[in-house]
């Protein structure tokens, strides 16, 4: 007779799934300025559009490399107390039936550099000159193109459990989309942000979605 106890060192529900992700976008204040619940134009960025399908994603390494110190003969190893840059994150993300959340990304993609005239925020949005050379005389820590994502966790109740949070972060690249209307699969592709910091916290209040 099987013994269950040596069969199940777990429940069988307590396996975290790969396909229980809920990814949260916000928007850098200067582009909420140009929110659109109701319109649909090409200047208008709807914030109905942030819901995100997420069928991939990798949670970054995290690493604090260390040093070797020769002393007295031997090598000896310490942390080097530092963190190395992040690698850039790519989410892969369902097209919605109307592309609301693939021109999410085109527009802060387009302000960043419009495809028109190359600028940077080319309506004025920020209000601020900006100033390509401005960039290699001191480090920016508040950039207005940048805000907070935010990956979770979900367990077989549809409920947060831990909250993986990308400070600071912006688009890269927004992926290509390949058109078949002989298939009926769904439409996805990927973006890549990039961003300057990285959280984990387990969520205590653990609510329904």
């Amino acid at each position: 007779m099987t013994d269950l106890n040596s069969t199940y060192i777990q429940s069988p529900f307590n396996k975290q799934r790969q396909d229980k992700f809920l990814l949260v976008l916000n928007l850098p204040p200067s582009i909420r300025k140009t929110d659109s619940k109701f319109e649909r134009r090409d200047e208008k960025v709807s914030f109905d559009s942030i819901q995100f399908s997420v069928f991939s994603a990798t949670i970054p390494a995290i690493n604090i490399p260390k040093v070797d110190t020769l002393y007295g003969g031997q090598t000896y190893a310490q942390s080097s107390l530092t963190r190395p840059a992040w690698d850039p994150v790519a989410v892969g993300f369902t097209v919605d039936n109307r592309f609301n959340n693939y021109w999410t990304i085109y527009s802060w993609l387009n302000f960043l550099n419009d495809d028109a005239t190359g600028l940077y925020d080319k309506n004025n949005l920020t209000g601020k000159f900006f100033n390509p050379t401005d960039r290699a005389k001191k480090p920016i820590v508040d950039i207005d193109y940048t805000a907070d994502l935010s990956l979770f966790s979900l367990d077989e109740y549809d409920k947060r459990t831990v909250e993986f949070i990308f400070k600071k972060a912006f688009p890269i690249s927004l992926g290509a989309l390949d058109l078949n209307y002989r298939t009926s699969n769904e439409l996805e592709t990927t973006f890549t942000f990039a961003y300057s910091q990285f959280y984990v916290r387990l969520v205590e209040n653990v609510d329904s979605l």
